[in-house]
């Protein structure tokens, strides 16, 4: 059954769900794709995604963003977080070490609230991975909330740098099984959107 639609979304219930507020007034329409093929192939992928949004966050259709920095990925994945927040599925965004910072912080205090509500979220953006320092524990920590996201239906969006190669070489063939089992992988390749603001600077 369909939840009512939100008519009005609030910025700053946005920004507490993770979304950064230079996206927060944002929509596809502003995606500039350049030209460039892949970024119009990523373009048309989200498009379709939203114009079907309930029936992918029902099938537990998850998206991996895969590109260097500033290419769009995060864009892409907060006006998709924007729409399910409409749809009112519960939703929020976070980096994977500072999951990783909750996660490990709830051994000392034995409260798991705080990494709980973005593993049992409805629709969870994971950003950065493999820009974590203990690599040792984020494999386990990746493939355990990748798992328990896969096993209730839970949708996850993933935001990475890596190449498929190097995410195999540094988390293993569990997690690109489960990432390719749940997730349809957007591969972005473009230059840096940010780079004119330190060109002749840096």
């Amino acid at each position: 059954m369909s939840r009512p639609v939100r008519d009005f979304v609030n910025n700053s219930s946005l920004q507490m769900m993770g979304i950064p507020k230079q996206f927060c007034e944002k929509t596809i329409d502003d995606f500039e794709t350049y030209g460039k093929s892949s970024l119009e192939s990523a373009k048309s992928f989200v498009e379709e995604y939203l114009s079907n949004i309930e029936e992918n966050l029902e099938e537990n259709k998850g998206i991996c963003f895969m590109g260097s920095n500033g290419v769009g990925k995060s864009f892409l994945s907060c006006i998709i977080m924007k729409e399910v927040y409409r749809h009112r599925y519960s939703c929020r965004r976070i980096t994977f070490s500072s999951y990783i910072n909750a996660y490990t912080s709830s051994w000392d205090t034995k409260d798991d609230s705080e990494y709980e509500k973005y593993k049992g979220v409805e629709f969870l953006v994971l950003e950065e991975i493999g820009k974590e320092i203990d690599s040792k524990i984020a494999k386990p920590i990746l493939e355990d909330l990748l798992r328990y996201r896969e096993e209730h239906g839970l949708v996850t969006v993933i935001c990475m740098n890596l190449t498929p190669e190097l995410l195999r070489e540094l988390y293993g063939a569990s997690i690109c099984s489960l990432i390719n089992g749940n997730m349809t992988v957007i591969r972005i390749v473009a230059e840096d959107r940010r780079k004119d603001v330190f060109d002749g600077q840096l």
